[in-house]
């Protein structure tokens, strides 16, 4: 009788999550074409965010076994001192590479580095799985921004309360 060799599962991926920086962003706008097609922001608004004074920026990478890293995620977070609130200004994660705890983990990055009491954020109304990784993280929904996307979809703005 001879033995039935069984296929060997590839190995899982490894992510690391590090700063971002503004030699990033080519492969972020790339990501943003892919996460966002509707809404992807442009390397001029995408360069500005890397730039702005205080802000938090993270990438997740894919680490492949030829020992390259890909950049698969992203969020990026800018302090309004004026009104004494931090914004998660984009957050998007590679179709290929969701469920795997990423936009948590880049999430966290990035209200770790702020430093306001309050965050907030806006997410499509229809994204139900970035809504429920905000409402499981301790985001509440605040209000509605109507028409808010540019196909006219409406913005839910969530909210974040930290102890102070």
């Amino acid at each position: 009788m001879a033995a039935v060799s069984q296929p060997i599962p590839p190995p899982a991926p490894v992510y690391s999550i590090k700063p971002a920086t503004l030699r990033d962003v080519h492969a972020i706008r790339r990501l943003e074409v892919i996460t966002f097609p509707k809404d992807a922001y442009s390397y001029l608004n995408l360069s500005s965010l890397l730039m702005w004074p205080g802000g938090a920026h993270f990438k997740a990478l894919v680490t492949h076994l030829a020992g390259h890293d890909d950049l698969v995620g992203f969020v990026s977070a800018t302090p309004d001192w004026g009104r004494q609130l931090d914004w998660i200004v984009t957050l998007g994660v590679h179709p290929d590479h969701q469920n795997h705890g990423l936009g948590r983990r880049l999430l966290a990055a990035a209200e770790s580095a702020m430093t306001q009491t309050r965050i907030r954020l806006t997410v499509r109304a229809s994204n139900a799985s970035a809504i429920h990784l905000y409402e499981v993280t301790g985001y509440v929904r605040s209000h509605i921004e109507p028409r808010y996307y540019s196909d006219g979809e409406d913005g839910i703005i969530m909210e974040k309360l930290r102890g102070g």
